[in-house]
């Protein structure tokens, strides 16, 4: 449920004001969370209690963009300075924190689940992060999507149609490259980087069967003619924390299961590896690549 929104009422007992409070933390006009727990959260996590801060103060908001995804539990990367709400309510524009998008809705691309602030119906909600938001923002949310079976490639086709003709065609490029079989955000936004430098597009999750460790399953995998195959992996701290989480491990112990499945798939793979600093700058992804024997583009390809 996140941080609980307090109001001016609840937030003082009468004899103080809520914002002279350092037990609080005003996030809006009438809206406050506890300020331990605030200091304790993730951005992640402070960004949706900013978006419930919304809800609780305006009226009727609908989210969209970066605030939807919050809602609905899929990454939208960096948090944001503004919450994105759209509608028909008031004309396009920032104000207090918060953008708002003047756009006429069917009843059918609004959901408004018990208890919880109304958002964009799914498929609309990422057709139109597909046609406004970075690529790398859309594809990790696309991606997560698929990989829960929350959404069907059709209707994300069909809630396109229904949009804006701006930004459909990069709509339709993420909608076609999005894959449910990428595992994190960073390998989301390592694909985009492999595309943006022209590297060849390489193989998901590709079961290897190892002498030493059995079966064991790649990020990337590259065919090199006249070479081992290549085996890209991403590196990330949240990485360990999922397969600690899947193993009941620590996060130390993941970690050294990690390097032995990397010596045993050394057995019949090179591998590289790389980071969210090497996925986030193209140039360094693609000298990387380029010293394990992969071809790439002359240019980097634009993000949008």
């Amino acid at each position: 449920m996140g941080m609980h929104i307090l109001g001016r009422s609840d937030a003082t007992d009468g004899t103080t004001r809520p914002d002279r409070d350092p037990s609080l933390v005003r996030l809006r006009r009438d809206a406050y969370v506890d300020a331990e727990a605030w200091a304790a959260a993730h951005a992640d996590e402070r960004f949706r209690a900013r978006v419930r801060a919304v809800a609780a103060t305006r009226s009727a908001p609908v989210f969209a963009l970066q605030a939807g995804l919050a809602l609905e539990g899929l990454p939208f990367g960096v948090a944001p300075d503004v919450v994105a709400t759209i509608g028909g309510m008031s004309t396009s524009g920032r104000r207090s924190g918060v953008a708002h998008t003047h756009v006429a809705l069917d009843d059918a691309d609004v959901v408004a689940p018990p208890g919880e602030p109304a958002r964009l119906a799914l498929p609309y909600l990422l057709a139109d992060v597909a046609r406004r938001l970075p690529q790398h923002v859309a594809v990790s949310a696309l991606d997560a999507a698929l990989a829960a079976g929350r959404v069907e490639r059709e209707a994300l086709q069909e809630a396109l149609a229904r949009q804006s003709p701006r930004g459909r065609r990069r709509a339709a490029w993420v909608i076609g490259f999005a894959d449910g079989r990428s595992e994190s955000p960073g390998e989301s936004l390592s694909r985009v980087t492999i595309h943006r430098i022209g590297a060849p597009r390489p193989d998901l999750q590709v079961r290897v069967r190892t002498a030493a460790a059995g079966d064991r399953w790649l990020d990337f995998c590259w065919q090199r003619p006249g070479r081992r195959p290549l085996a890209g992996e991403f590196d990330g701290a949240l990485k360990y924390g999922i397969v600690a989480q899947r193993s009941s491990r620590s996060g130390v112990d993941a970690l050294v299961e990690e390097k032995r499945r990397e010596d045993a798939l050394r057995e019949t793979h090179d591998v590289a590896r790389w980071m969210w600093a090497d996925a986030l700058a193209p140039l360094r992804l693609r000298a990387l690549l380029v010293r394990h024997g992969l071809p790439v583009g002359r240019r980097v390809l634009p993000g949008w």
